[in-house]
């Protein structure tokens, strides 16, 4: 796979924008701030995107929005929505709507992001899902035991393949929130054929099928009936988020012989469809000092995290942002996150944390344990998709002396 040479200036405005979060003038913290109670990581990345270009024009750029319906040229223009989410309830809906599409060989469709959500628009053509990470190739060998440096795969990161598909080759959009701010992504096709296409990022569910017919067929839908049918979809998934907020919303518990409890709390829901409870589950919580909670994730594919920090102290950061030799953008997967630190036993200082969860595929857990020696109020949060002050996936657990 490689990045088109088209897509390098890009490539080179995200390196400048990242400048502005090196040199101190934004963090992902205060973007994620700036969003208030959505949190969510991803969401800051484009924020900070389009602070930088407006720092240095004096106007964020605008986002065109394409004509949908017939075109001059006798082709007609779709749209398909990718993702959604309800921000207010930290429900994220995983696919493509509707899920199913015909048009017309030189028919292109307009796939709109909406308020983004860390998501491609890939098409393999029968090859292999691109890992998201990848070794650093510029890094050199790790010492004996250590990991290796881990890198944000960048034929994932930004686009690849052109604005048009004819069924064969990589064609990816890039990642969401990595892509020219005002840019919509909008994909001609060239060729009649049934094509799959997916989400790199969250490739267990969100999957969908662009049916295209030979040029003047009779398409079997309107660009409003397809807008009901992707509201349904959504609607039904909306019923399935809220049915596993209810059910995990309590915890359960099992008594010790020592007279401890075990709890059982949940991070993030939604099993196996596209409604994701991005959420801890329940929010707030009382236990006593000696109890164990264990958190069982409950949404495969999505990875979360179980992270506490003492008060006042400085948690890493998720994303270490660096540059390849030629100035191009390295997302750097810090390994204060993705792997497991602090043991199993919160003291109420320093920092704990689960590692990466619910990716059983690359072998990561399902669940996380720990036991809690110290008295407090303490918030965790999801390093990926909240922070340690409260926002976005974050709870609270309140431990009570015995």
């Amino acid at each position: 796979m490689r990045i088109d040479s088209n897509y390098r200036p890009r490539a080179i405005a995200v390196a400048h924008t990242i400048e502005g979060l090196r040199d101190g003038r934004l963090s992902r913290r205060e973007a994620l701030r700036l969003i208030g109670g959505a949190g969510l990581a991803t969401t800051a990345f484009m924020t900070l995107g389009r602070r930088a270009f407006a720092q240095d024009s004096g106007t964020p750029p605008a986002m065109a929005t394409p004509q949908i319906g017939p075109q001059a040229d006798g082709s007609t223009l779709w749209h398909v929505k990718v993702g959604d989410m309800k921000m207010e309830e930290l429900i994220e809906f995983h696919g493509f709507y509707p899920s199913e599409f015909t048009i017309n060989a030189g028919d292109s469709i307009w796939f709109d992001y909406g308020m983004g959500g860390f998501h491609t628009v890939s098409f393999l053509s029968g090859g292999d899902v691109p890992p998201i990470f990848i070794p650093d190739p510029e890094a050199g060998t790790p010492t004996a035991g250590a990991p290796p440096k881990l890198i944000l795969n960048p034929a994932i990161a930004f686009p690849a393949g052109g604005d048009s598909y004819d069924g064969t080759g990589y064609v990816n959009s890039g990642i969401d929130v990595f892509r020219d701010p005002g840019q919509p992504y909008v994909l001609k096709f060239t060729k009649a054929g049934s094509y799959d296409y997916l989400c790199i990022i969250h490739s267990s569910v969100m999957k969908a099928k662009i049916v295209v017919q030979e040029a003047g067929a009779t398409v079997p839908h309107t660009q409003a009936e397809y807008d009901q049918m992707a509201a349904d979809e959504m609607a039904k998934l909306y019923e399935i988020a809220k049915a596993e907020k209810e059910k995990y919303g309590q915890a359960t518990s099992t008594q010790n012989a020592d007279g401890t409890t075990a709890w059982e709390l949940t991070v993030g829901a939604g099993g196996d469809t596209q409604a994701r409870v991005q959420s801890f589950l329940p929010k707030e919580f009382e236990i006593t000092v000696g109890d164990t909670v264990k958190w069982v994730h409950r949404a495969p594919g999505e990875p979360h995290t179980v992270s506490f920090v003492g008060a006042g102290e400085t948690p890493p950061e998720d994303t270490i942002v660096e540059q390849f030799a030629d100035g191009t953008p390295k997302f750097v997967q810090s390994m204060d996150t993705f792997m497991p630190q602090g043991g199993n036993v919160w003291h109420g200082t320093g920092w704990l944390n689960s590692g990466f969860l619910g990716i059983p595929q690359l072998g990561l857990p399902m669940d996380f344990e720990a036991t809690f020696d110290t008295a407090g109020d303490f918030t965790y949060y999801c390093a990926l998709h909240g922070d340690s002050q409260g926002n976005g996936m974050a709870a609270k657990l309140k431990v009570s002396p015995k």
